[in-house]
């Protein structure tokens, strides 16, 4: 049988938490995540983000215009867009809120998002929105086993505490 793919298509899977670290090392996480871990406790996802410059631009009363005409070449008008390159990093295994935020704030990650299904996004510093909304950690959620038939006869299983060992109690009428 080939294995199953990793099912994210759950409620818990498409809710997370945010948030931003006050001190981030940009350079520690641009280090760590420029080439891929050998050991497999992340995987990077990289991929390009436009910021539009207009918002930071000042705001002049009159705005001026510069036209200059030249037989020799035409210059291209200038882009209120700037492209730069997002990295995340999402965690292997599965893992609590708050060892994602000590994993993330360990890589020196922006920001990071915590699924409910226990998946764990890293964030740079030159991404916007915390990031990939979706869960994409490879060991989680952790798959599900397949339901097993329940036979005719139930099977309840009693933990003893003084010995530690499973015993089996068949349930039967009492006489």
């Amino acid at each position: 049988m080939c294995p199953k793919p990793n099912d994210t298509s759950s409620a818990l899977s498409k809710k997370s938490h945010v948030e931003i670290f006050s001190e981030p090392v940009p350079a520690l996480f641009t280090a760590l995540m420029s080439e891929a871990d050998t050991q497999e406790r992340w995987i990077t996802f990289t991929f390009p983000v436009d910021f539009y410059t207009d918002p930071y631009r000042p705001k002049l009363e009159k705005e001026f215009k510069y036209w200059t005409q030249s037989a020799e070449q035409e210059v291209a008008p200038v882009k209120d867009v700037i492209t730069l390159n997002c990295t995340v990093a999402y965690m292997s295994q599965c893992m609590s809120w708050n060892k994602c935020k000590q994993s993330c704030k360990s890589t020196g990650a922006q920001s990071y998002r915590w699924f409910h299904d226990g998946c764990c996004e890293c964030v740079g510093d030159t991404c916007i929105n915390f990031g990939i909304d979706e869960s994409r950690c490879l060991n989680c959620p952790e798959p599900k086993e397949e339901d097993e038939e329940v036979d005719d006869e139930e099977v309840s299983y009693i933990y003893d505490n003084e010995e530690n060992e499973h015993k089996e109690k068949r349930d039967s009428p009492k006489a």
